[in-house]
């Protein structure tokens, strides 16, 4: 009745109509008369006389027109008024009829909620490992960190989308060899606590480091890892120090902000965690920036003794 009030009107017309054959009958409506029905002067004797004078009760007389109403006509006008407040309480009857159930079961619709959550989680890791490749880790309480043919998730599928190419896999090998002793001298280098990663800009050092920290991160929440092959001593916690940003509003610039975060890596690191570590020692001058990168190597290599891959451009680190 609310949002369909037109449609009625024009049915009880049609109806009206065909009651008493006066083609020209209509129902209008005003401010003033609300509903009232309306028929031309020279048609409209027959709504003043019985029989249909006792259904058809006389308004009001224009020069051209008589208005008429009617008992139906009236109770459909309250109807109509009314429809809307009547829309909303019945609404909020319903409403207050469904949140009483759902509180009622309250703790099984939260231990089903919680279960299709976790369904949903795991049924979505095991699709994209099935279609991506992915493979199961390896997990244990070592500091090793072997990754074969690692790749990074998320750029992997931007280059599909872009049809770029392939993403070109890698390895990462740190902390202790994983797999049985090689030859004499073959594998020691590599397998050292702190990777060096060097080369000029979009090398895609960045992307090395946060590949291998993402697949930490999918290696210890249960997921299977875009990898060849990955070992992973248990890491009690992950560090980063990517990208640039400053803090103006507490007067903290770039630089700033990235000793502050460094400081808290270095205060923090065990030798179970994994730290990346991006350009440290940037922003400011050069012989400043070096030093700043190599004290944070040694340290993080002598005293935290975790295992690091550490992005830089000052060569003479490498050397």
């Amino acid at each position: 009745m609310r949002d369909q009030s037109r449609r009625v009107i024009a049915a009880m017309e049609r109806d009206l109509i065909e009651e008493t054959g006066i083609r020209s009958l209509k129902i209008r409506h005003n401010n003033i008369l609300g509903y009232f029905i309306e028929a031309t002067a020279n048609t409209a004797k027959p709504l003043l006389s019985p029989p249909l004078s006792d259904t058809f009760r006389h308004r009001q007389t224009m020069a051209n027109a008589v208005r008429f109403t009617t008992v139906e006509l009236v109770g459909i006008e309250g109807r109509i008024a009314t429809a809307g407040e009547r829309a909303l309480g019945l609404e909020q009857d319903i409403f207050n009829e469904l949140a009483a159930g759902i509180a009622a079961a309250e703790a099984e619709l939260l231990a089903l909620a919680a279960a299709l959550g976790a369904l949903d989680c795991v049924t979505g890791l095991a699709e994209v490992a099935e279609e991506q490749g992915y493979v199961r880790p390896h997990l244990d309480d070592s500091t090793a960190f072997e990754i074969r043919g690692g790749r990074h998730p998320v750029v992997e599928q931007a280059l599909k989308a872009a049809k770029s190419g392939a993403f070109i896999e890698n390895d990462c090998l740190l902390g202790r060899p994983a797999l049985p002793p090689r030859p004499a001298g073959f594998d020691e280098a590599v397998h050292a606590r702190v990777w060096l990663v060097t080369g000029p800009n979009m090398a895609g050092k960045s992307t090395f480091l946060r590949q291998n920290a993402l697949i930490t991160v999918m290696a210890q929440m249960g997921s299977y890892v875009p990898a060849r092959a990955a070992d992973i001593g248990i890491v009690d916690r992950l560090f980063s120090r990517v990208g640039a940003s400053d803090d103006i509003a507490r007067g903290r610039s770039t630089f700033m902000v990235e000793m502050i975060e460094t400081a808290a890596i270095l205060n923090q690191a065990s030798d179970r965690s994994l730290v990346i570590l991006d350009e440290v020692g940037r922003g400011t001058a050069t012989f400043d920036g070096l030093s700043i990168a190599w004290a944070t190597v040694e340290y993080l290599h002598d005293v935290s003794k975790c295992r690091a891959l550490f992005a830089t451009h000052y060569h003479e680190m490498t050397a």
